[in-house]
């Protein structure tokens, strides 16, 4: 998902609990199916809420990252600006 998509998932997520608790069967059923072939010991539920929280932290650090890029682009051009204008001065 980009960031806009995975913003408006978990926002709705966070306020919907029908859709949550959908979430949360669909991520017993396919994840908790494995375990149970694994023979893997779990925690379902409090690993689906580290899955959520993890997403949160990574569109906030892609946010970040967003942001670090267009400062970066701004400097860029106002360099580029500078050296036209001395170019232009001499």
């Amino acid at each position: 998902m980009d960031n806009q998509e995975l913003s408006d998932f978990l926002a709705h997520i966070d306020s919907c609990p029908e859709c949550k608790e959908e979430l949360t069967i669909q991520f017993l059923v396919k994840v908790g199916m494995q375990r149970l072939e694994d023979g893997n010991t779990f925690n379902l539920s409090s690993e689906l809420e580290n899955l959520l929280n993890d997403s949160k932290k990574k569109l906030s650090a892609r946010r970040y990252l967003v942001l670090i890029s267009f400062g970066l682009e701004v400097a860029v051009a106002a360099m580029l600006a500078v050296c036209l204008l001395l170019l232009v001065a001499l």
